[in-house]
Protein backbone atom coordinates (compact mmCIF):
# COMPACT_ATOMS: atom_id res chain seq x y z
CA UNK A 1 0.00 0.00 0.00
CA UNK A 2 1.35 3.43 -0.95
CA UNK A 3 2.30 5.81 1.83
CA UNK A 4 -0.17 8.65 2.45
CA UNK A 5 1.50 12.00 1.81
CA UNK A 6 -1.57 14.25 1.77
CA UNK A 7 -4.97 14.05 3.48
CA UNK A 8 -7.75 16.28 2.12
CA UNK A 9 -10.96 16.45 4.14
CA UNK A 10 -14.25 18.26 4.06
CA UNK A 11 -15.26 19.99 7.31
CA UNK A 12 -19.02 20.18 7.93
CA UNK A 13 -20.42 16.69 8.49
CA UNK A 14 -16.98 15.12 8.11
CA UNK A 15 -14.42 16.49 10.57
CA UNK A 16 -17.01 18.80 12.17
CA UNK A 17 -20.50 18.19 13.46
CA UNK A 18 -19.62 16.61 16.80
CA UNK A 19 -17.24 18.87 18.69
CA UNK A 20 -16.04 16.10 21.00
CA UNK A 21 -15.22 13.94 17.98
CA UNK A 22 -13.44 16.90 16.33
CA UNK A 23 -11.24 17.23 19.38
CA UNK A 24 -10.52 13.51 19.33
CA UNK A 25 -9.35 14.01 15.75
CA UNK A 26 -7.11 16.86 16.91
CA UNK A 27 -5.60 14.57 19.56
CA UNK A 28 -5.14 11.78 17.02
CA UNK A 29 -3.46 14.14 14.55
CA UNK A 30 -1.14 15.48 17.25
CA UNK A 31 -0.17 11.88 18.08
CA UNK A 32 1.25 11.34 14.59
CA UNK A 33 4.94 11.90 13.95
CA UNK A 34 5.08 15.51 12.75
CA UNK A 35 8.03 14.73 10.48
CA UNK A 36 6.27 11.95 8.58
CA UNK A 37 2.52 12.49 8.88
CA UNK A 38 0.60 13.56 5.75
CA UNK A 39 0.02 17.16 4.84
CA UNK A 40 -3.38 18.22 6.16
CA UNK A 41 -5.77 19.99 3.79
CA UNK A 42 -9.23 21.28 4.72
CA UNK A 43 -11.30 21.22 1.53
CA UNK A 44 -14.58 22.98 2.26
CA UNK A 45 -17.49 24.81 0.72
CA UNK A 46 -16.86 27.59 3.24
CA UNK A 47 -14.85 30.62 2.20
CA UNK A 48 -11.29 30.94 3.52
CA UNK A 49 -11.92 33.47 6.31
CA UNK A 50 -14.86 31.39 7.49
CA UNK A 51 -12.72 28.22 7.52
CA UNK A 52 -10.06 29.90 9.65
CA UNK A 53 -12.60 31.02 12.25
CA UNK A 54 -14.49 27.72 12.16
CA UNK A 55 -11.53 25.40 12.78
CA UNK A 56 -10.57 27.49 15.82
CA UNK A 57 -14.13 27.23 17.18
CA UNK A 58 -14.26 23.47 16.62
CA UNK A 59 -10.84 22.77 18.14
CA UNK A 60 -9.49 21.25 14.94
CA UNK A 61 -5.74 21.30 14.22
CA UNK A 62 -4.28 23.92 11.92
CA UNK A 63 -4.02 22.71 8.35
CA UNK A 64 -1.08 22.99 6.00
CA UNK A 65 -3.37 24.14 3.18
CA UNK A 66 -6.96 25.35 2.87
CA UNK A 67 -9.17 24.88 -0.17
CA UNK A 68 -12.33 26.96 0.09
CA UNK A 69 -15.43 27.87 -1.87
CA UNK A 70 -15.95 24.34 -3.25
CA UNK A 71 -12.54 24.37 -4.91
CA UNK A 72 -12.40 28.03 -5.99
CA UNK A 73 -9.99 29.40 -3.34
CA UNK A 74 -6.68 28.29 -1.85
CA UNK A 75 -4.67 29.46 1.15
CA UNK A 76 -1.51 28.55 3.02
CA UNK A 77 -0.06 30.74 5.76
CA UNK A 78 3.46 29.64 4.82
CA UNK A 79 2.93 30.10 1.05
CA UNK A 80 0.96 33.36 0.68
CA UNK A 81 1.45 33.51 -3.09
CA UNK A 82 -0.50 30.28 -3.60
CA UNK A 83 -3.87 32.05 -3.43
CA UNK A 84 -3.14 34.25 -6.44
CA UNK A 85 -1.41 31.46 -8.36
CA UNK A 86 -4.39 29.15 -7.96
CA UNK A 87 -6.95 31.84 -8.82
CA UNK A 88 -4.99 32.56 -12.01
CA UNK A 89 -5.37 28.90 -13.02
CA UNK A 90 -9.18 29.09 -13.02
CA UNK A 91 -11.34 29.93 -16.00
CA UNK A 92 -11.18 33.66 -16.71
CA UNK A 93 -14.47 33.57 -18.65
CA UNK A 94 -16.51 33.00 -15.48
CA UNK A 95 -19.23 35.67 -15.30
CA UNK A 96 -21.10 35.73 -11.94
CA UNK A 97 -23.36 38.62 -12.99
CA UNK A 98 -24.70 36.76 -16.03
CA UNK A 99 -25.06 33.59 -13.96
CA UNK A 100 -27.09 35.42 -11.31
CA UNK A 101 -29.29 37.09 -13.92
CA UNK A 102 -29.98 33.73 -15.55
CA UNK A 103 -30.72 31.79 -12.36
CA UNK A 104 -32.94 34.44 -10.78
CA UNK A 105 -35.40 33.88 -13.61
CA UNK A 106 -35.83 30.19 -12.79
CA UNK A 107 -38.64 28.95 -10.50
CA UNK A 108 -37.66 27.25 -7.25
CA UNK A 109 -34.13 28.68 -7.07
CA UNK A 110 -33.14 31.25 -4.45
CA UNK A 111 -29.77 32.97 -4.04
CA UNK A 112 -27.89 32.14 -0.85
CA UNK A 113 -26.81 34.95 1.53
CA UNK A 114 -23.91 37.15 0.49
CA UNK A 115 -21.50 35.54 2.98
CA UNK A 116 -21.54 32.38 0.83
CA UNK A 117 -20.70 34.20 -2.42
CA UNK A 118 -17.43 35.33 -3.94
CA UNK A 119 -16.07 36.27 -7.34
CA UNK A 120 -15.62 32.64 -8.46
CA UNK A 121 -18.57 30.99 -6.66
CA UNK A 122 -22.28 31.66 -7.13
CA UNK A 123 -24.36 29.74 -4.57
CA UNK A 124 -28.09 29.04 -4.56
CA UNK A 125 -30.78 27.05 -2.76
CA UNK A 126 -32.55 24.57 -5.03
CA UNK A 127 -34.46 22.04 -2.93
CA UNK A 128 -34.85 18.41 -4.00
CA UNK A 129 -33.75 18.96 -7.59
CA UNK A 130 -33.34 15.72 -9.57
CA UNK A 131 -29.90 15.05 -11.03
CA UNK A 132 -31.32 15.26 -14.54
CA UNK A 133 -32.45 18.85 -13.89
CA UNK A 134 -28.99 19.86 -12.65
CA UNK A 135 -27.32 18.30 -15.67
CA UNK A 136 -29.78 19.97 -18.05
CA UNK A 137 -29.26 23.36 -16.40
CA UNK A 138 -25.48 23.03 -16.73
CA UNK A 139 -25.87 22.24 -20.43
CA UNK A 140 -28.19 25.23 -20.89
CA UNK A 141 -25.73 27.62 -19.23
CA UNK A 142 -22.84 26.30 -21.30
CA UNK A 143 -24.89 26.60 -24.48
CA UNK A 144 -25.34 30.28 -23.63
CA UNK A 145 -21.56 30.72 -23.54
CA UNK A 146 -21.08 30.49 -19.78
CA UNK A 147 -18.06 28.41 -18.75
CA UNK A 148 -19.44 26.75 -15.62
CA UNK A 149 -19.54 23.59 -13.55
CA UNK A 150 -22.58 22.89 -11.36
CA UNK A 151 -22.10 21.11 -8.04
CA UNK A 152 -25.23 20.00 -6.18
CA UNK A 153 -25.22 18.63 -2.63
CA UNK A 154 -27.40 17.81 0.36
CA UNK A 155 -30.56 17.97 -1.75
CA UNK A 156 -30.43 21.75 -1.45
CA UNK A 157 -27.16 23.52 -2.24
CA UNK A 158 -26.32 24.46 -5.82
CA UNK A 159 -22.88 25.96 -6.46
CA UNK A 160 -22.09 27.39 -9.88
CA UNK A 161 -18.32 27.37 -10.33
CA UNK A 162 -15.81 28.05 -13.11
CA UNK A 163 -15.78 25.19 -15.60
CA UNK A 164 -12.40 23.93 -14.38
CA UNK A 165 -13.09 24.13 -10.63
CA UNK A 166 -14.34 21.80 -7.92
CA UNK A 167 -12.84 20.24 -4.80
CA UNK A 168 -11.16 17.47 -6.77
CA UNK A 169 -9.64 19.74 -9.40
CA UNK A 170 -8.28 22.02 -6.68
CA UNK A 171 -6.67 19.07 -4.93
CA UNK A 172 -5.19 17.87 -8.24
CA UNK A 173 -3.66 21.32 -8.82
CA UNK A 174 -2.22 21.40 -5.30
CA UNK A 175 -0.75 17.91 -5.58
CA UNK A 176 0.84 18.91 -8.88
CA UNK A 177 2.44 21.95 -7.27
CA UNK A 178 3.76 19.82 -4.40
CA UNK A 179 4.97 16.90 -6.51
CA UNK A 180 2.58 14.46 -4.82
CA UNK A 181 0.84 11.72 -6.78
CA UNK A 182 -2.89 11.20 -6.40
CA UNK A 183 -2.13 7.60 -5.42
CA UNK A 184 -0.49 9.13 -2.33
CA UNK A 185 -3.66 11.03 -1.35
CA UNK A 186 -6.52 10.12 0.97
CA UNK A 187 -9.74 12.16 0.90
CA UNK A 188 -12.77 12.34 3.19
CA UNK A 189 -16.24 13.79 2.72
CA UNK A 190 -19.94 13.33 3.33
CA UNK A 191 -21.95 15.06 0.55
CA UNK A 192 -22.15 15.49 -3.21
CA UNK A 193 -19.87 18.51 -3.29
CA UNK A 194 -17.06 16.19 -2.11
CA UNK A 195 -17.58 13.81 -5.01
CA UNK A 196 -14.94 15.49 -7.18
CA UNK A 197 -12.25 14.38 -4.73
CA UNK A 198 -13.40 10.76 -4.73
CA UNK A 199 -13.50 10.55 -8.53
CA UNK A 200 -9.80 11.35 -8.95
CA UNK A 201 -7.80 8.45 -10.36
CA UNK A 202 -5.76 6.71 -7.68
CA UNK A 203 -7.07 8.39 -4.53
CA UNK A 204 -8.29 6.45 -1.53
CA UNK A 205 -11.33 7.67 0.34
CA UNK A 206 -13.09 7.78 3.70
CA UNK A 207 -16.85 8.19 4.07
CA UNK A 208 -18.23 8.60 7.63
CA UNK A 209 -21.38 6.71 8.61
CA UNK A 210 -23.48 9.90 8.60
CA UNK A 211 -22.71 10.63 4.92
CA UNK A 212 -25.45 11.40 2.42
CA UNK A 213 -26.63 8.58 0.13
CA UNK A 214 -24.62 9.74 -2.91
CA UNK A 215 -21.34 9.07 -1.09
CA UNK A 216 -22.50 6.01 0.84
CA UNK A 217 -23.39 4.37 -2.49
CA UNK A 218 -19.94 5.18 -3.83
CA UNK A 219 -18.27 3.65 -0.79
CA UNK A 220 -20.36 0.51 -1.08
CA UNK A 221 -19.29 0.07 -4.71
CA UNK A 222 -15.54 0.68 -4.37
CA UNK A 223 -12.77 -1.15 -2.53
CA UNK A 224 -10.65 2.00 -2.34
CA UNK A 225 -13.26 3.94 -0.34
CA UNK A 226 -13.63 3.07 3.34
CA UNK A 227 -17.19 3.31 4.72
CA UNK A 228 -16.85 3.97 8.45
CA UNK A 229 -19.16 2.57 11.10
CA UNK A 230 -18.88 5.77 13.16
CA UNK A 231 -19.98 9.31 12.40
CA UNK A 232 -18.05 12.47 11.51
CA UNK A 233 -14.49 12.78 12.84
CA UNK A 234 -14.57 9.44 14.66
CA UNK A 235 -15.28 7.73 11.35
CA UNK A 236 -12.46 9.71 9.73
CA UNK A 237 -10.01 8.53 12.39
CA UNK A 238 -11.08 4.93 11.74
CA UNK A 239 -10.58 5.47 8.01
CA UNK A 240 -7.12 6.92 8.43
CA UNK A 241 -6.15 3.95 10.56
CA UNK A 242 -7.55 1.69 7.86
CA UNK A 243 -5.25 3.40 5.36
CA UNK A 244 -2.38 2.95 7.85
CA UNK A 245 -2.00 6.53 9.03
CA UNK A 246 -1.19 5.60 12.61
CA UNK A 247 0.05 7.25 15.77
CA UNK A 248 3.63 6.85 16.93
CA UNK A 249 4.25 3.37 18.29
CA UNK A 250 0.99 1.91 16.94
Amino acid sequence: MNAVRIFSSDLDGTLAGDRDASRRFADYWASLDAASRPLLVYNSGRLIEDILAFIAEEGLPEADYLIGGVGTMMHAATVPEIAEAYAASLDRDYDPLRIAERLRALPGIRRQPERYQHALKSSWYFHDAPLERIEALEEELRAEGLSVKLVYSSGRDLDVLPGNADKGKALTWLCGELGIGLHEAVVAGDTGNDLGMFLLDGVRGIVPANAHPELRRLAEERDDVYLAERNTADGVIDGLRHWRVRMIGA
